[in-house]
């Protein structure tokens, strides 16, 4: 059985990149959920490190009013806990059981905030990418997940797409997607 808030093991320089991107994503929610804002400019093209498998999407690509009290508290913990590995990078273990699990349930956390997989390369588990959850009740009309125009033979979109009654006439589609490229 996988634990859901492990981390992997991973060679110390790769390590020490996963702790920047995941200290780095949860400065960019709390910060941007303590100014509340939803900026209207255009989020500057980013790269993320090659530890990182397929897509994690830009840093600004959540809703700041989804981040609520409790798991902005969480990641100030979890943020308080790794302070020391990024102040002394030395300190750096692939073997140090408190800092996988602190790292494991940083990432737990961002994938709520962010609504997406974070997965490092070498994990058992799908690369980064989107995750859609659309759960109705009683569908009369058209239900769908995720319509979407163009998207990229290469995007990892995990969706989960469930109703408890689809009356006659009704429709439920998880994916529907015009153009592959």
């Amino acid at each position: 059985m996988t634990d859901e808030l492990g981390f992997p093991v991973l060679a110390a320089s790769a390590l020490t990149q996963a702790i920047a991107f995941l200290y780095h994503r949860a400065e960019v929610v709390l910060d941007r959920r303590a100014a509340r804002s939803r900026s209207s400019e255009a989020a500057p093209a980013e790269q993320w490190p090659a530890v990182v498998a397929g897509n994690p999407g830009r840093a600004l690509d959540f809703d700041p009013d989804n981040v609520t009290m409790e798991l902005a508290d969480r990641l100030e913990s979890l943020l308080d806990v790794l302070d020391v590995y990024t102040e002394h990078e030395q300190l750096i273990d692939n073997q140090d059981e408190r800092l996988r699990r602190a790292l494991g349930r940083l990432r737990a956390v961002l994938e709520e905030a962010y609504g997406r997989r974070i997965t490092f390369v070498g994990e058992d588990r799908p690369a980064s990418g989107m995750r859609i959850f659309n759960r109705a009740g009683d569908v009369h009309g058209v239900s769908r997940a995720l319509k979407a125009g163009r998207v990229s033979i290469l995007a990892n979109i995990d969706v989960e797409h469930t109703a408890q009654i689809v009356r006659p006439g009704a429709e439920m589609t998880s994916v529907e997607i015009d153009d592959l490229l």
